[in-house]
């Protein structure tokens, strides 16, 4: 018997018996492989002989049952046979360790069962992070003040820059066009009004909080990931510190209490983009810009914006810092973790944007 890896097909009425010659390992050549991907899906039934196998190891296991539809197998000594069981366990097959395609409703069904699982989680994560809040509210002792302020400084102050520059340049060019419009409606002063207003209550706060999802919603979770993967968050529950005191409390109060802040902020950059924009175009003066803001542009605009602040600090806070304790494994698992969180927190920013939208709507504000 050679031991040059081959194989032979042998056909019979209701299946295709095909002969595993010579040593199959992770030496065997492209062509040998392609050779036999197209016997397979020219023959869908097989039946596998290792009576003439010199050597088949796990790699050649793996790539002969998961390309060929293996009724089953014969002649098989007891290193193929564990190759196949441990296969078998792999993919929790009972006789065929070939992974079968999800259905459309098995897919969904599993996405659903996911999001539930989510859901169950992450409201056990809220309650359990309110009552340890409590509990540094009846024992101060337990608040991290020298964390908190160290992520009030990093998540907050740190970007300012980018923050301001976004509110900004959205600011400006959300009002260039306004005026455009009223301007060719004959209604020029009507741009102060309208911008002004959208960037209190909209554009400063929203644009902000998208900034900030993206940047703080991934740190928080790369960061605590990185520290699970490390073993740092083992460490600290065996020296007894609490990780919902220490990783969680300090970064969700920082974003709750810097973001009103930054709102102000960034309504400052987004009206004076806005002035700059109209001055360029409709050569309107800051001075009448202002006498124009003071008139129509009333506190309740400015409340608005102020009150969404620390809603979308919190959504940040909570899904950046729940999807980093969810990750276990490698360092693959912080990379997938961390693009869940920043969608996740994009999409409760919009969330709850839309629901204020609603309710102040209701209230005339």
């Amino acid at each position: 018997m050679g031991l040059q890896a081959s194989f032979e097909i042998m056909h019979q009425k209701d299946a295709t018996i095909v002969f595993i010659k010579g040593v199959w390992d992770f030496t065997l050549p492209k062509s040998l492989l392609q050779d036999f991907k197209n016997m397979a899906q020219k023959y869908p039934k097989i039946v596998l002989d290792f009576s003439q196998t010199a050597k088949l190891d796990f790699n050649a296991t793996t790539f002969i049952f998961l390309n060929a539809n293996i009724l089953s197998y014969q002649n098989a000594n007891k290193s193929i046979q564990s190759h196949i069981k441990a296969l078998n366990n792999f993919y929790d097959s009972t006789h065929q360790p070939i992974p079968k395609p999800y259905g459309i409703f098995e897919i969904f069904g599993k996405r659903i069962c996911n999001f539930l699982r989510d859901i169950k989680e992450f409201t056990n994560f809220f309650g359990l992070m309110l009552f340890h809040i409590y509990l540094c509210i009846l024992n101060p002792k337990r608040f991290r003040f020298q964390s908190f302020c160290y992520h009030l400084n990093e998540s907050g102050f740190k970007a300012l820059p980018v923050s301001l520059l976004t509110s900004f340049i959205v600011g400006g060019a959300i009002t260039l066009q306004g005026a455009i419009q009223l301007q060719s409606m004959g209604a020029p002063l009507l741009s102060i009004d309208t911008t002004a207003k959208l960037s209190l209550r909209e554009m400063g706060p929203f644009v902000l909080a998208l900034v900030i999802a993206g940047r703080s919603a991934s740190s928080y979770t790369a960061q605590i990931g990185v520290m699970n993967i490390t073993e740092e968050s083992n460490a600290m529950r065996v020296m007894n510190l609490n990780l919902i005191d220490f990783l969680v409390i300090p970064r969700f109060l920082a974003l709750v209490v810097v973001m009103p802040l930054m709102v102000f902020l960034a309504d400052i950059a987004s009206i004076f983009a806005g002035m700059l924009a109209i001055k360029a175009h409709l050569g309107i003066s800051f001075l009448q810009y202002i006498e124009r803001f003071y008139e129509t542009v009333g506190w309740n605009n400015f409340l608005v914006g102020i009150i969404k602040a620390p809603f979308f600090g919190a959504a940040v806070a909570l899904v950046g810092t729940f999807r980093g304790l969810q990750v276990y494994g490698d360092t693959e698992q912080v990379g997938k973790a961390t693009t869940i969180s920043v969608v996740n927190a994009l999409f409760w920013i919009i969330f709850i944007n839309a629901i204020f939208s609603i309710v102040f709507t209701r209230l005339d504000l």
